[in-house]
């Protein structure tokens, strides 16, 4: 079946149909082993029939387990790190053509596109530009059938970059294509980075200056704006070489200090010779010959060092024509004499490595037929180890489903209880509001509607006899209605309130005081709320706090003897208070016992969830009930 897949893999099916196919296989094979195990068992051992699914159940995630397994070492080589390709080209040659032919083999297109792509700047590098670009036509191919636009773009300007000294136009043409598709498709801004530096490149080779210093610099803002501190060096140093292309020096040295700066906390030494080697090259434009072989023959030994290969042959080709230049022919003969011998050392290598993947290809080849033969051999012992494995597997499946099911059940139960009381709460909390609704209409139907009455009947009275003894005594009485039907409408108002503020009852307070204030010349009244945010109240809080204010009021008014009476609302660090204080005569506390009010006061204040505290002397009383909170 492995013949078959790979036959579908290379066919240009629709991907899910290709998994499909694969999924199908893996079923047969496991259904095959399966069979083979349970023949290896005397039949009266089966209890269940359904043992034979089991066992081919676990087979296939098995098989499946596998195959991610290999897709993730597919991804892991595919993500090897540009510094370390460039420095061993021909080591990742042979790799990623490996990589290729695995992920060939599973059906795994990303794994495919991905290692042609990286083939692909494997061979560019190498100056293999024919078997580079089609590397990238074949990735594009995929990545745009798999509709992985991020990757699609990324290749565009890959393959746009690498033609742009075979074909610039056509360069250009694919570098607008990766671009284009890049902002259509909202590819991610730190992604855009190295289309629009290599995207300037190709303006700089078009001599088209001012939008290649556009894009680099759209390309650094970037890298600045994520803090790339590897992709900053790479767009100060594109800046820099265009600089000193306009034979503006002092901004190239500027901008490769700038990147120097940076380098120069990089773990590796790549990118330190890759900068050392602008350094030789601006002073080779600036014909400062001299220096410029000095610097070039630092960075062979550098690049010698690091095995960097492409910059070895770079600094060889540039000392050669420098040392001509200086007339010193010998040394220009010695570079490159060195120069060709490598590149010849380089193509041989390429020829050795053929030649050893064809070895390799037999060797497996040999060894699979070994194999087979040892496996034939030992495939009664495998199967027989295969069952026990099995059965010690699905023993541990049903303990943990058994497990997993007792968790799930009391956690059920739990949210099960949970959700009973908290429909208890809310009915009873229902009813409570029904009954106090219920109550403060019989008390606004029945008791409002029968004061409402006295007084309209006392008015009649008084009306009829205007200047009689008995006119003064109903009009009293009829004052004492009046005063007990606002006091049962304040009730009713706190009754019906669900939820209020310090607000609400800050209003409310400034009603009764001017309600009051209208009878009383002799006191000024002040209601001063310093509550910034709007504290909520509950019924009982907002009905007890009024009743305290209340009754401080009257108290003050009967016998404080006060020109001045002030009903605070403020907070002080942690502290909610409502503090009533007047600047009458005071009381001691040694001579007067806690009266009704008092007692009333304190509790209604504490039944809130308040502290009470009363403060009295020759200047005044202070009444406070005061709230903590977190």
């Amino acid at each position: 079946n492995n013949t078959i897949i790979q036959i579908i893999v290379e066919k240009n099916f629709n991907p899910i149909f290709k998994f499909k196919i694969r999924i199908v296989f893996l079923f047969i094979r496991a259904k095959i082993i399966s069979n083979n195990i349970i023949t290896l068992i005397p039949q009266n051992n089966f209890m269940n029939l359904g043992f034979s699914s089991i066992i081919l159940f676990l087979l296939l995630i098995n098989n499946l387990l596998l195959s991610q397994s290999k897709v993730n070492e597919i991804d892991s080589i595919n993500s090897i790190n540009y510094q370390e390709i460039v420095s061993n080209l021909e080591k990742y040659d042979i790799i990623f053509i490996n990589n290729l032919n695995e992920a060939k083999k599973i059906g795994y297109e990303r794994g495919i596109a991905k290692s042609l792509s990286n083939l692909a700047l494997v061979h560019y590098l190498k100056g293999d530009y024919d078997e580079s670009t089609q590397y990238h036509i074949d990735a594009i191919s995929i990545f745009e059938r798999l509709g992985m636009y991020l990757e699609l773009c990324e290749e565009y300007g890959e393959l746009g970059y690498q033609m742009k000294r075979i074909n610039l136009p056509k360069a250009n043409e694919y570098m607008q294509k990766a671009i284009s598709l890049a902002e259509e498709n909202k590819v991610p801004l730190f992604r855009m980075s190295k289309l629009y530096d290599n995207y300037g490149v190709i303006k700089e080779m078009m001599k088209q200056y001012d939008s290649a210093f556009s894009y680099y610099r759209k390309a650094l803002k970037i890298k600045e704006q994520f803090n790339d501190s590897v992709g900053i060096p790479y767009s100060l140093n594109k800046i820099a070489v265009l600089y000193a292309n306009l034979k503006n020096f002092d901004k190239a040295y500027e901008y490769l200090s700038l990147s120097d700066k940076i380098r120069a906390k990089e773990n590796g030494d790549f990118g330190r010779v890759e900068n050392l080697s602008l350094h030789a090259d601006f002073l080779s434009f600036e014909n400062r010959i001299d220096e410029a072989i000095d610097k070039y023959e630092e960075v062979l030994r550098a690049a010698q060092k690091i095995n960097y290969t492409y910059l070895v042959l770079y600094s060889l080709q540039n000392l050669s024509d420098l040392y001509r230049k200086r007339k010193d022919y010998q040394n220009a003969f010695l570079r490159a004499q060195m120069y060709y011998n490598l590149k010849d050392s380089i193509d041989n290598v390429d020829v050795k490595s053929r030649i050893a993947q064809l070895e390799i290809a037999y060797q497996t080849e040999q060894k699979n037929k070994l194999l087979a033969e040892s496996q034939y051999r030992l495939k009664s012992r495998e199967q027989q180890l295969l069952f026990a494995i099995v059965t010690v597997l699905l023993l541990l499946m049903i303990f943990i489903g058994v497990y997993k099911y007792q968790n799930l059940k009391k956690k059920r139960d739990i949210s099960e209880l949970e959700y009973k009381s908290k429909l208890q709460t809310a009915l009873l909390e229902k009813q409570i509001v029904d009954e106090k609704l219920k109550l403060s209409r019989e008390l606004h139907d029945n008791i409002g509607s029968q004061l409402t009455f006295i007084i309209s009947s006392l008015d009649n009275l008084i009306y009829g006899a205007p200047e009689s003894k008995l006119s003064e005594t109903i009009k009293n009485v009829k004052d004492f209605s009046r005063n007990a039907l606002v006091d049962l409408r304040n009730t009713i108002w706190a009754i019906k309130k669900q939820d209020g503020t310090v607000e609400d009852l800050s209003l409310k307070v400034s009603e009764l005081v001017s309600k009051i204030g209208d009878s009383i010349n002799n006191i000024s009244f002040e209601v001063e709320n310093q509550i910034k945010d709007n504290f909520k109240l509950n019924s009982t809080q907002m009905l007890n706090l009024f009743r305290i204010i209340q009754e401080a009021l009257q108290n003050a008014i009967k016998y404080s003897e006060c020109s001045s009476i002030k009903i605070i609302f403020r907070t002080e660090e942690n502290l909610f208070d409502v503090l009533i204080q007047d600047n009458g005569k005071g009381f001691d506390f040694n001579k007067i016992s806690d009266g009704n009010g008092l007692i009333n006061m304190r509790r209604r204040c504490e039944e809130s969830g308040g502290e009470f505290i009363l403060k009295s002397n020759s200047e005044g009383t202070q009444i406070k009930c005061q709230f903590r909170f977190n």
